[in-house]
């Protein structure tokens, strides 16, 4: 991720879109590693997150890259192979590589829409479920 890209969403429902993304990554990596990037805890799965007070998750492709990520650090072979989620006041920064294959930039358009529709917001009549 050398060189790398931040999209950044904004979003009222800070935690709750944190948690969205995440959930998010695993469509797009069955394999994914979740890691918090302040404290370095690792997360075998989503569940295993508490989001409340995380601020920062690092979402590696697999165990492998995230060993790589740790031996090699920002390196070029391991491009599309690390989502880096930030959250700040009012946003939801998601730091990808400066040149995202399409994968990578579905994933990003696929959040950014959720979190664009306030799906957090919506709610099912009785009727319609």
């Amino acid at each position: 991720m050398i060189g790398g890209r931040d999209i950044i969403i904004p979003t009222t429902r800070e935690t709750e879109a944190l948690d969205l993304a995440v959930r998010a990554i695993q469509n797009l990596w069955p394999h994914v590693v979740l890691e918090d990037g302040v404290s370095g805890e690792v997360f075998a799965h989503y569940r295993a997150v508490n989001f409340k007070g995380r601020r920062e998750i690092l979402a590696f492709r697999d165990q492998e890259a995230a060993a790589q990520w740790d031996a090699l650090g920002a390196d070029p072979s391991l491009d599309g192979t690390l989502v880096h989620f930030l959250l700040s006041d009012g946003a939801l920064t998601l730091a990808v590589d400066a040149f995202p294959g399409p994968e990578i930039l579905s994933f990003v358009e696929g959040v950014k829409r959720s979190l664009q529709q306030d799906i957090f917001r919506t709610t099912i009549t009785r009727e319609a479920a």
